[in-house]
């Protein structure tokens, strides 16, 4: 059988490195990673203490940052949205892969 919690330490070493909240291009609590490992490694293959345990080993801590979520509350010409914003407490990671979302391309 394999060992998932030496397999996925691994993965999250091989991809991630610690980061905080202002340098962070991956913010996620701890369901919302291990919804992310169970796409890759079959699903309850680890815990959420198992997870806490690798990620504190690799050199993470939990942070607390603000999420905004844009809420559009007015259509016309001009469209005016409302920007909501939480507290979330998670883990703050960095991946060298490129994660910008502010990409435009025409494709004719």
């Amino acid at each position: 059988m394999l060992d998932y919690l030496e397999t996925i330490t691994n993965f999250l070493d091989d991809n991630f490195h610690p980061s905080n909240p202002d340098s962070a291009n991956v913010k996620l609590n701890t369901d919302q990673l291990l919804n992310f490992i169970f796409r890759t490694f079959p699903v309850d293959c680890i815990s959420d203490y198992d997870l806490n345990d690798i990620l504190i080993d690799l050199g993470y801590k939990r942070y607390t940052y603000i999420v905004e979520n844009y809420c559009e509350i007015e259509k016309g010409k001009s469209k005016i949205y409302e920007v909501k914003k939480s507290l979330e407490v998670g883990w703050c990671l960095r991946t060298d892969l490129d994660l910008r979302t502010r990409e435009v391309e025409k494709i004719e």
